[in-house]
């Protein structure tokens, strides 16, 4: 019964959170704050240094393990593949504090650049299949607005998103001319 209560008042090693956040980094890639934030978290029950866990994401960052550019374009990647557009990405990397590699990173993280509009059109698509917006005038500036609001949500550029919503309104004008 002493070994398991030594064990756990005993003063935290920087080599027991090295090998925590080397476990944690195994996995995929993490920011600094992220991090930080995750190993704080899984030790706050033990006793340590106030410094250790900033000190060992230094040494860490220092030896080439750990890096937010890294993360910011795993990041981004990982959000553009699951259909989110340029103003959704950037507001992901401000949460996660890593905003000021954001322009950068939305560059870096393709071999080519990518057309938002056509990854706009592909997202669309995909949730619509093509079924025109018909109906009387209400009815249509619901389903526009509903449309719109998704791809907004997305991340996409308005104008993007009005084009797309506008080649699926079947509607007349409507209007007196």
């Amino acid at each position: 019964m002493s070994v398991n209560a030594s064990e756990q008042t005993a003063l935290l090693t920087a080599s027991e959170v090295r090998v925590a956040a080397l476990d944690l980094l195994a996995r995929r890639e993490h920011s600094a704050v992220e991090l930080s934030t995750k190993l704080a978290k899984r030790f706050r029950s033990r006793e340590s240094d106030p410094g250790l866990i900033e000190r060992v994401i230094r040494q860490l960052v220092s030896d080439g393990l750990l890096s937010d550019q890294r993360f910011a374009v795993s990041r981004v990647r990982q959000l553009s593949g699951r259909g989110c557009g340029p103003a959704r990405i950037r507001n992901e990397l401000r949460r996660q504090q890593v905003d000021g590699l954001v322009s950068d990173s939305l560059q870096e993280a393709f071999d080519s650049p990518l057309d938002w509009a056509e990854a706009a059109a592909t997202v669309y698509q995909k949730k619509y299949r093509g079924a025109p917006i018909v109906g009387d005038w209400d009815t249509r500036q619901r389903e526009r607005s509903r449309r719109l609001r998704f791809l907004q949500y997305r991340g996409f550029d308005v104008d993007v998103c009005q084009a797309l919503v506008d080649g699926d309104d079947q509607g007349g004008d409507g209007g007196v001319e």
